[in-house]
Parts: C-alpha cells; sequence; structure tokens
C-alpha cells in the first residue's frame, strides 16, 4: 500500500512538472522572457549544494555545444592521467625529502618557470589555484623530473624511453585539448592507446 502510494505522488510529481514547463513555454510565448540558468551541484564535501549558474547555454550554437559534450569525455581523461602521474611523482619524491620541490630532485629551469607562473597567477583576479607548486607543472616538466630522478621510478616505470615516449604522445594530445579545439578520430584513438600504455606498458 505503502509502495502504491509512493508510486502515484511520484507520478503525481511527473505531471506537475511537465504542466509547469507547458505553463513556462507559454508565458514565453506571450513575449515574457524568463531568465535560464543551469542547476549544478556544488561540491563543498559536507557542504555540497545546488546553484543556478548565471550562464544560459543558449548562449551558445548548438553545434559548440555538442563538440563541448564530445570533448568534455577526452578532458576528463586528461585531468585524471595527468594528475595521476604528478600523485606518483609526489609520493615517490615524499619519501626522500618531504622539501624534495626546492632541492636538487626538481632542474632549477622548472622551479624558476613555475614561480614565474605563480608570480603571474598572483596578479590576476582569480585565486591562487593550489599550494602544490607541482600543479604549476606540464606534461613535459613532469618528464625531466621524472628523467632527473629515474633510480626512483624504475621499481615503477618500466624503461626510460618507454615512460618519455608515452608521456610525450599525452603532451600532444593536451596542447589541443587545454586549446579548446575538437581531437579527430586518429587522436582520439592515439589518446586512449597513449592512456592504456601507461598503466599496462610503462607502470610494472
Amino acid at each position: 500500500m505503502k509502495n502504491k502510494t509512493f508510486l502515484n505522488r511520484f507520478k503525481l510529481f511527473g505531471i506537475n512538472n511537465l504542466m509547469l514547463e507547458s505553463n513556462f513555454r507559454n508565458i514565453e510565448k506571450d513575449g515574457m522572457k524568463l531568465e535560464k540558468g543551469e542547476i549544478r551541484e556544488v561540491n563543498l564535501g559536507k557542504h555540497s549544494k545546488l546553484r543556478k549558474s548565471p550562464v544560459d547555454k543558449s548562449f551558445f550554437e548548438e553545434d559548440i555545444r555538442n563538440k563541448a559534450k564530445k570533448m568534455s569525455e577526452f578532458y576528463e581523461l586528461y585531468y585524471s592521467i595527468e594528475n595521476t602521474i604528478r600523485r606518483l611523482i609526489s609520493e615517490k619524491l615524499d619519501k626522500l625529502d618531504s622539501n624534495w620541490w626546492k632541492s636538487e630532485y626538481v632542474p632549477q629551469g622548472i622551479i624558476d618557470e613555475v614561480e614565474k607562473r605563480v608570480e603571474d597567477e598572483k596578479s590576476e583576479s582569480m585565486e591562487v589555484r593550489s599550494e602544490d607548486l607541482l600543479t604549476y607543472t606540464n606534461f613535459g616538466e613532469l618528464i625531466k623530473i621524472i628523467e632527473k630522478n629515474w633510480q626512483e621510478f624504475s621499481d615503477t616505470l618500466r624503461s626510460r624511453d618507454s615512460m618519455k615516449k608515452v608521456l610525450g604522445q599525452l603532451n600532444k594530445i593536451r596542447n589541443v585539448i587545454a586549446h579548446s579545439c575538437e581531437l579527430n578520430e586518429d587522436d582520439i584513438t592515439r589518446f586512449e592507446l597513449a592512456i592504456r600504455d601507461w598503466f599496462l606498458r610503462v607502470q610494472t
């Protein structure tokens, strides 16, 4: 009986929503523009909440939105693999020195470049992205850090050459994704194979 009552209420909820949508469309047909915005969940741990985005996606042309949806999957992969590699570096070098960043473990050129990026970011209106300076590095710099400390990674990564080859490939594809360009089918295949190779052929 309770299940039937719940089901009826759920159906009623759905019907009410459809009626509301229909009413809103009729209001807009009469000339009144209703404010639109996407409802998003903001992940704040225990304080996660829903917020209304001030951006109406209909501002953008449909073909651009469709390409963005397609590319969002590959951005997730790119974000995940890059931060997986950063975490591996942190875990390895933390065991050697808790202050490994400003030491012989990181090439001085990378330290200087990262400090410049941090200072540039401080001059902008956005918040500083992280206190972890490794987050300011790119794929090319991650390769150099691993190379400089190869002895510490040799028990986890199969060979220096395979590491450089796979990360080099990922770095090329990263540039396409980071500049909001669309990957063609060949690049998608290369990207997915490079990620697979990292876990199956590079990491032991």
